[in-house]
This record gives C-alpha cells, structure tokens and sequence, in this order.
C-alpha cells in the first residue's frame, strides 16, 4: 500500500517541523552563556538568589524592540504562556514551547539575536526566581535539541529507503525513533512529555496506523478494528479530535461513491444532512463540487498533454506547450497543485515494469 500524501502529512509536519527557522540553528556559542541544567531538569534552585545569566545577557530595555514590534511579529499577541508554581519553579507544559517558538519564528526576519533578547526582556516580566533561571537554561537545552534535530533531519536518503511504501514507512519509523531518542538526551523526562508528550503519542498512532494499513494478512473488517483500538489509546483531546476526522473522511467517501453512482445533489445534501447543520451541509457542497470541477479539468489537460507527447515534438518543445496548457487551463493558484500531480503521475508511470 502506498503511502498517500494525505495520510504521510501529519508524520511529515512531526518530523518537519524543526526545520523551518535556519537562522535560529546557527546560535553563536559565546552569545549566551548557559549553565548546565542536571538531566534530571527543571528541579527547583537551591536558592532564589538571581541567574548569573541575567547578569551575562543584561539587555537593554529601552532599546529592545517590544515582542509586537519585531518584524515578523507585528500586530500579534504572545502565543503560549510562561507560569511559575506556588514553589516559584518553571511550569512545564506546551504553552511553553509555543512561547519559544512564538518569539523565535521572528529569527528569520529580525535576526536571532534580537528574537531572543526580545524573548528574555518578555520573560523578566513574567517569571520570578527561581523560574527565570530555570527558563534560561531550558531554552540552551531547546537551542541545542533544535540544532541536533535538524542535522538529523537533513541526512539524505537512498534510492533503496525510497524505493518502495515499506521502505518509507522503515524510514518514517526510524526518524521517529531516532528524534524521540534525541529529546531524551537534551530534556529531562517531565520537560520531554511536557513540550512534546502530544506532539509524540500522534506521531506514534500515525505510523502504527500507516503499519497497520500496510498488513495484507487483515481484512477491512480487521483492520477497522484494529485501527479503533489505536484510537483509543490516544489522549481524550486527540481521540476526540481524531474521531471528528474519521468520521468527515468517511462521509467524504460516502458522498464520492454518491457522484460516481450518478446521484444527484439533491442526494447528496440529504446524507450530508444526516451529520451536518445546513450551513456546513452547502459549503461542504460547494466544495465537493469545486473539486469534481477540477478534477475534470485536470483529466481534460491529461488527455491533451498526451497530445503532446505523441506528436514529435523534442523535449524542450513539449516542456514549453505543457506549461501553456496548465497556464490556460488552471489558475496561477492551482499550478503547484497540478506540478504535484504531475509529478506523482510520473513517479508511478515509472515505477510500472517495461514491457518486454
């Protein structure tokens, strides 16, 4: 069984999601000392005595920017939260990482010098001692997790990883396994569940679900089943969240094998009317029948490109009407869309053994 674009997204998104920010991975060495933080993480200060780091970094708060006027950041409040508990220790929790990566998605366009300075001014504000100190080096610890994520991440893969679904899925497993295994050595097991507990428990049901799809020794029926039992060990949020999901997909299917049947819209409204409010009912509608209308239109442009292809045009003649077909046929919006259709198409045109 392939592994479908729709069903590789969210492991791809998992596993893509340190890469975004490249000025951000190239924090200098000396531009923040950072004290050591015990693998048994944020534990409590032995005295509230101020961070030696505020010392070291010691920014100047009339001329740091304020977090909304940082280029990147305008007009935008702070996503996450920063809490310190009744101890004055680092609350742990996923609003924390969204606070990191809030200030340091600015890295691109203010640089990550005043991101972070920007990040650090914010935080005195918000956390006592001992949290701020315990912050400071939590967000060493996150610097390097995301600089050792992203080596990983960028190793290049071989024909034979790539060759077929089950090589994937081995690869996509491995990664997995492996970035786990990296926020383990950087992050105390509290700071791990805490920033990444969600992110792993659905990054796990995805490949277990992707394996499980791959198994030919189960019937439809075994595998629903199978992949119910997987659901429910996700938390309630997710399971819930997840549910949602299966049910719209498998409404979706419904209401493609209604159009394909030839029934009318009319038909259709009335199952979707089953689940849905009147609102949601048209929308859905109207997008079902965007697609249908796209999906022709792409089936029109296969037919004429095949044109092309067989009547003796040299390859760059046949690059050059290919690209005036998708222009006059699709929207400036669509064309990576049919660039990726394109591309699967070719990818399993020549994945088909030759004829002899």
């Amino acid at each position: 069984m392939a592994l479908s674009l729709r069903t590789t997204v969210p492991l791809l998104v998992l596993a893509g999601s340190v890469v975004g920010l490249t000025l951000y991975w190239q924090w200098p060495a000396a531009a923040l000392p950072v004290v050591a933080v015990a693998p048994g993480a944020i534990a409590p200060a032995v005295s509230a005595a101020p961070s030696p780091l505020l010392h070291a970094i010691k920014p100047n708060q009339t001329t740091i920017n304020e977090p909304v006027s940082l280029p990147g950041l305008q007009g935008t409040e702070v996503d996450g939260d920063l809490k310190a508990d009744s101890a004055g220790n680092l609350q742990l929790n996923l609003a924390l990482r969204d606070y990191l990566d809030y200030f340091l998605s600015a890295a691109d366009q203010a640089g990550l010098e005043a991101s972070v300075e920007a990040m650090l001014v914010d935080a005195r504000g918000r956390l006592p001692e001992p949290a701020l100190g315990q912050f400071i080096g939590l967000l060493g610890d996150y610097m390097d997790y995301k600089r050792a994520s992203l080596a990983l991440l960028q190793q290049p893969l071989s024909a034979a990883q790539q060759s077929t679904p089950q090589s994937q899925l081995i690869v996509l497993q491995r990664a997995f396994e492996q970035l786990s295994q990296l926020r383990r050595v950087h992050f105390s097991n509290a700071a791990t569940e805490a920033l990444f507990g969600a992110e792993e428990a659905y990054g796990r049901y995805t490949l277990d679900n992707l394996a499980l799809m791959a198994r030919a020794d189960l019937s439809e029926q075994g595998k629903a089943l199978a992949q119910e039992r997987l659901r429910a060990q996700l938390p309630e949020a997710m399971r819930a969240s997840e549910e949602r999901q299966a049910q719209a997909q498998a409404l979706n299917i419904q209401s493609e094998k209604l159009w394909q049947e030839g029934a009318s819209e009319e038909q259709v409204r009335q199952v979707l009317a089953l689940t849905y409010d009147p609102p949601t009912v048209e929308r859905l509608l109207s997008e079902q029948r965007n697609e249908r209308a796209w999906q022709q239109r792409y089936a029109t442009y296969q037919q004429e490109l095949a044109g092309l292809q067989g009547n003796g045009l040299s390859t760059a003649d046949q690059q050059r009407e290919q690209q005036r077909l998708r222009q006059r046929l699709f929207s400036a919006e669509d064309q990576h869309r049919v660039e990726t259709y394109d591309a699967i198409a070719a990818k399993e045109q020549d994945s088909q053994p030759s004829e002899l």
